[in-house]
């Protein structure tokens, strides 16, 4: 009951967090409408999709005959257009825009302590950097920061593992025995990517979103390198790294390989996520502060 008129949905598909609305509205006979197409756009984050949901709502109740809507029309199109200027305003706090308000925490002071890679005492191996066990390590020893490489399955999946072809070059195998030892990350299904085992007898490859709530666990800083997979420069990507690395609360930065121009339009799309973000040493190149988008 909104505004005195009472009206009803019909079935909704299911909503999958950051993928949009699946599904369609069958008729409606109270707002006379055969049926419902301008779907929220698919990717978007939730608060978006909602700001598309009240404004579909507003405009049914706004076309509302008079024998559906009766005196209650004016009313309920009267709190729907209040209610949506309250999620705009509310969306301004998680939602991907340019800007310092939505800035995320980071910047060299995340340096200021070291960052844990592998390298630097205790951390002898990729497979080791990129674990639960190094995210501790590193905390327990007072690095402000923790190096933490992000690959993405065939199937779209954010992993953290430092090599493409983690079989060939870090020790892993598996235990199957079905996979070639040089298939890379993106060419597995995360399925197939968590049953690999390393001979270290302990490493795996966990999810970034997992990696992510032990950063915030133990109070550590995460500097994300972005491999080189064109789909880090996507909204849908690089927005599923921004919301969890904004609703954990953490300090990060974001950094990739100078490989080109592939390179570049990751990072722009990380600023335009609110990361500062800079160039990570490889492909014969120095690492380069960039910072924020300005």
């Amino acid at each position: 009951m909104i505004g005195g008129v009472g009206f009803g949905f019909p079935a909704m598909g299911a909503w999958y967090p950051n993928n949009g609305m699946q599904g369609t509205y069958g008729t409606n006979g109270l707002w006379g409408v055969a049926a419902w197409s301008p779907l929220p756009t698919p990717g978007c984050p939730f608060d978006v999709a909602m700001q598309q949901m009240l404004r579909i709502l507003q405009n049914m109740a706004s076309n509302a005959s008079p024998q559906a809507a009766g005196t209650g029309k004016r009313n309920l199109s009267s709190l729907l257009d209040g209610y949506l200027k309250g999620v705009q305003g509310a969306s301004k706090v998680g939602a991907p825009q340019k800007g310092e308000a939505t800035r995320i925490p980071g910047g060299k002071s995340i340096y200021s302590k070291g960052m844990f890679h592998k390298g630097v005492k205790g951390c002898p191996t990729y497979a080791f950097e990129n674990s639960p066990q190094g995210i501790k390590y590193a905390a327990k020893h007072g690095y402000s920061s923790i190096d933490l490489d992000m690959q993405i399955t065939k199937d779209g999946v954010l992993v953290n593992t430092h090599w493409s072809q983690p079989m060939a070059k870090d020790g892993f195998y598996d235990p199957l025995g079905k996979l070639d030892p040089k298939t890379k990350v993106s060419e597995m299904t995360f399925a197939e990517v968590s049953r690999l085992r390393n001979r270290d007898g302990q490493s795996r490859i966990h999810t970034m979103e997992s990696q992510i709530a032990l950063l915030k666990k133990y109070g550590i800083a995460g500097d994300l390198e972005a491999k080189n997979d064109k789909r880090f420069a996507t909204d849908k990507v690089m927005g599923q790294i921004s919301s969890m690395v904004r609703k954990s609360g953490i300090k990060a930065n974001l950094k990739s390989i100078d490989r080109g121009p592939g390179s570049r339009k990751i990072l722009k799309k990380a600023q335009e996520y609110g990361f500062w973000v800079r160039t990570a040493k490889g492909n014969g190149k120095s690492a380069r502060n960039i910072g924020y988008a300005k």
